[in-house]
């Protein structure tokens, strides 16, 4: 019976199911090398990649065979993605053209628990693997497997979401006569603004930014938000003001759609939606 001796997991903030299924881990050519000598054998699955033995032998007593063989060098394997859309949904900075590193080496302290989900931490670093879509590289040393009693070994690899800077442009084509304008949610949020632009094409509008929040990006929005106006308060309405909903679930930012803008000396991402009446 095969016996699992570590697993990876690959999640990602960005997708709604949390799990970062459009990336892959693969054994470099000497792992494979060394891999198909000894009989391991990998899945990948669900977002977990996991690697197991075939041979009768306990866990421990193969890996540290193993290590020996290896005389101290880590499995290493390679996280391929693409790339590009690696970059537009992941929190790294927005110039960035190089690959991570992960290591065993930087997440085993000998004293934690069997089972417990190990970080790999990233390191930003140059490209060391001149393959295309290779978007980092994983380390395992086999003496850290030993450290843990080579039983149920999970790391876990977790990516943050790219976060946004949001502007809404909103342009009045219609004969709605706006009174206050404003962008909100059901939390009572509110952008600041709005401000009066002109656009590129030169058609006048107004516009609302998020301030000094941002937002993550998401696969499926969770974070709505509606244009309201509010109308003066009348004898009508008791003389309290009435928020009247001109259009509800204004649109989101997508993967790869924002600019590039800079406040003083610092650079951010900004997203720019367009809404029409």
């Amino acid at each position: 019976m095969n016996k699992q001796l570590f697993q990876i997991q690959l999640l990602h903030g960005y997708f709604a199911d949390g799990l970062y299924q459009y990336c892959k881990v693969l054994a470099d050519s000497d792992t494979i090398k060394l891999m198909d000598r000894y009989k391991l054998l990998t899945r990948m699955r669900d977002g977990i990649f996991s690697v197991y033995m075939t041979c009768q032998d306990s866990a421990v007593a193969f890996v540290s065979y193993l290590n020996d063989q290896l005389q101290g060098e880590p499995l290493r394997f390679l996280l391929a993605a693409n790339e590009e859309q690696f970059v537009s949904i992941t929190d790294v900075p927005f110039d960035w053209c190089g690959q991570m590193g992960f290591s065993s080496k930087l997440t085993i302290p000998e004293n934690t628990q069997s089972g417990t989900p190990l970080q790999l931490k990233a390191e930003l670093g140059n490209r060391t693997v001149s393959q295309q879509n290779v978007i980092g590289v994983i380390c395992i040393y086999l003496d850290d497997l030993l450290v843990m009693g080579c039983n149920s070994i999970c790391y876990v690899i977790e990516f943050k979401a790219r976060a946004m800077h949001w502007v809404y442009y909103l342009i009045n084509r219609s004969q709605t006569k706006l009174n206050n304008p404003m962008i909100c949610n059901k939390e009572r949020y509110f952008f600041d603004g709005p401000e009066s632009v002109v656009l590129s094409n030169g058609e006048k509008g107004l516009s609302f930014n998020s301030g000094d929040r941002l937002f993550p990006l998401e696969q499926v929005p969770t974070k709505l938000f509606d244009l309201v106006d509010r109308l003066p308060a009348s004898m009508h309405t008791e003389f309290q003001p009435v928020e009247h909903c001109l259009i509800q679930g204004l649109p989101t930012p997508n993967a790869g759609q924002f600019s590039v803008r800079q406040k003083d000396t610092k650079k951010y991402m900004c997203s720019e939606m367009y809404i029409y009446l």
